[in-house]
């Protein structure tokens, strides 16, 4: 029983092990969820978005909720949880923003798939049509060029329809600052779900080995418990 207890935890330091190996990068906030605001579902605070940095055009809002409502429409959906950050000049005119977070636990030369969701404000009948555009580029930690991502109108007003996006980029460092950004553009555009990922990923060999030997030693275990019991 012993030897079956051993062999266990072997196992267990394994897979510890391998899970250590596989330990990525981290995007703080990523679905803006960590404050939740109540009605009247909108705030101006930047405080309400921990780990972000806002510059520029306050909008109408800089964190949206599920359950807002005005004349105009309502907020119906976000794309992960119920709240969402936003770009833009708002209703009163053109504006230039921008919001900027931290990226830690990069490996300088490898390459990372940054994913987020992009939403319009504007919708067929509520407010002037027309595509909206966010910028995503790299204030530090990445040398990789900016790119533009353009998100359609919806069948409504007030972000219904979200667009899920790829950016693919090599770090420098083994933290990046990366920037998402609208310039002169009237009305909010919509960010969520800002998550990060490193393609083609695969466990360290000194953690594979630690894994083989676990599993290894656990069979043996079995192996010997049974022929044990067939000899008495």
């Amino acid at each position: 029983m012993r030897e079956q207890t051993l062999a266990v935890t072997i196992v267990v330091v394994s897979l510890l092990g391998t899970g250590a190996a596989f330990a990525g990068p981290i995007i703080t906030n990523g679905s803006f969820e960590a404050v939740q605001i109540g009605s009247p579902f909108s705030s101006a605070n930047p405080a309400d978005i921990p780990g972000w940095t806002h510059g520029g055009s306050p909008g109408d809002a800089l964190l949206w909720a599920v359950g807002y409502a005005d004349g105009n429409g309502n907020i119906t959906t976000a794309d992960a949880g119920n709240q969402f950050v936003t770009l833009g000049g708002g209703f009163d005119g053109p504006g230039t923003a921008d919001w900027s977070t931290t990226i830690t636990g990069l490996t300088p030369t490898d390459t990372y798939v940054l994913s987020f969701m992009i939403a319009t404000e504007l919708g067929t009948g509520i407010e002037p049509g027309g595509p909206q555009t966010m910028t995503v580029g790299f204030q530090s930690g990445s040398s990789t060029a900016s790119q533009p991502f353009t998100s359609p109108d919806s069948t409504a007003a007030y972000w219904r329809l979200w667009v899920p996006e790829n950016y693919t980029f090599v770090a420098t460092a083994t933290s990046a600052v990366v920037d998402f950004s609208v310039t002169n553009q009237q009305y909010d555009m919509g960010l969520d779900n800002v998550g990060i990922a490193s393609p083609g990923a695969v466990p360290e060999p000194s953690s594979l080995f630690l894994l083989g030997s676990g599993l290894a030693g656990l069979i043996a275990v079995i192996r010997r418990s049974r022929r044990q019991k067939m000899a008495d």
